[in-house]
């Protein structure tokens, strides 16, 4: 499962070696921070609570026991990080979240302006749409269309069985069908 370059990474993190610490931000920083800002919404503390994650890897990576993907070790432990943080703010659910145009590259050389444009609206409606969403919704459409995340990661990434992760994902999807045949955007 696990390749002797990445075992070395692992042991490297765990010896406290700086740089190896170093290219874990660097190889990681955007999959974090896509998941933070996806979870809280909150642009004044996505920063921080990125940085906060990557503090919590590094004073953990002598507890990841290289049995199930790093990535995953990383997921948890973020939205975990996550969860607390929104516990503890008690957040409000229609608080700001990151447009659709900055966390995703719309463009694309193909199509004419009028069918981006569309594009982007429809989008931005079913981000909005999301966001709204209960969290286990929200988090397991995020994980399993945006970060092309399995079941099985998924599972394990939130704490609960594979059949609860097809039910969340199915529930969802027929949530967001509903709100966007509403909106007319289906």
């Amino acid at each position: 499962m696990w390749s002797k370059k990445n075992h070395d990474f692992i042991t490297r993190l765990k010896n406290g070696d700086k740089r190896a610490f170093e290219e874990l931000f660097k190889g990681y920083k955007n999959m974090i921070y896509t998941i933070v800002n996806r979870m809280v919404f909150n642009k004044e503390r996505v920063n921080d609570l990125t940085a906060d994650i990557f503090l919590k890897i590094y004073q953990n990576i002598q507890h990841f026991d290289e049995r199930s993907k790093f990535s995953t070790w990383m997921y948890r432990i973020t939205y975990n990080h996550c969860l607390d943080y929104i516990r503890a703010a008690k957040r409000d659910p229609l608080e700001s979240y990151e447009p659709i145009d900055t966390m995703y590259n719309l463009s694309s050389k193909k199509m004419g302006v009028d069918t981006m444009v569309l594009k982007k609206e429809r989008e931005g409606v079913l981000h909005k749409i999301v966001d709204t969403m209960p969290e286990k919704y929200r988090m397991v459409l995020n994980f399993y269309y945006f970060e092309d995340i399995s079941y099985n990661e998924i599972s394990e990434i939130m704490g609960i069985p594979i059949g609860t992760v097809k039910t969340y994902l199915f529930r969802a999807k027929e949530d967001l069908r509903e709100k966007m045949k509403k909106l007319g955007v289906l």
